[in-house]
């Protein structure tokens, strides 16, 4: 298929391993943290071709120096999100164990969920209409809100 790039190194001088392979016109950045995969597939991208350097080395420690930082950034925003993530996951199981613990049945559970769970109201009546096949979607949000509103 033409997806992987093969190199052969042709009596290693410092390498046991005498085949390299990689993603033909592609890079993969992993920033994974603990159970947050964050992985990055993008294209190699066509650049003007690099005249002659004056001190190549210093190009490319300057290169590499840059993507350090940058890395350090994107682990520090990593664990930043890894944080939020935590706290939105905990903040929802509470959400659907209070809903849980309330005198509904299980349809007016599921509604009351969605609705609780969703941006708008009119986004909580479009997913009871297209993925649960309410038919009046406002009538439903309106009879559970008022059982939860009931409830305390």
């Amino acid at each position: 298929m033409g997806l992987l790039e093969e190199r052969t190194l042709k009596q290693p001088k410092y390498l046991a391993v005498r085949k390299a392979y990689s993603l033909k016109g592609s890079n993969i950045g992993d920033f994974s943290r603990g159970s947050l995969m964050i992985v990055s597939l993008s294209a190699e991208r066509e650049e003007k071709a690099l005249g002659a350097a004056k001190d190549v080395y210093l190009d490319l420690n300057g290169m590499a120096e840059e993507l350090l930082i940058q890395g350090r950034r994107i682990k520090d925003q990593t664990r930043r999100l890894q944080r939020m993530i935590g706290e939105f996951s905990a903040t929802e199981s509470r959400l659907k164990r209070l809903i849980e613990s309330l005198y509904l049945d299980p349809e007016e559970k599921l509604i009351a969920e969605t609705i609780f769970t969703e941006d708008t109201m009119e986004g909580a009546a479009a997913v009871l209409s297209k993925f649960y096949g309410c038919g009046n979607p406002d009538q439903a949000i309106r009879d559970v809100l008022a059982k939860v509103k009931k409830a305390g």
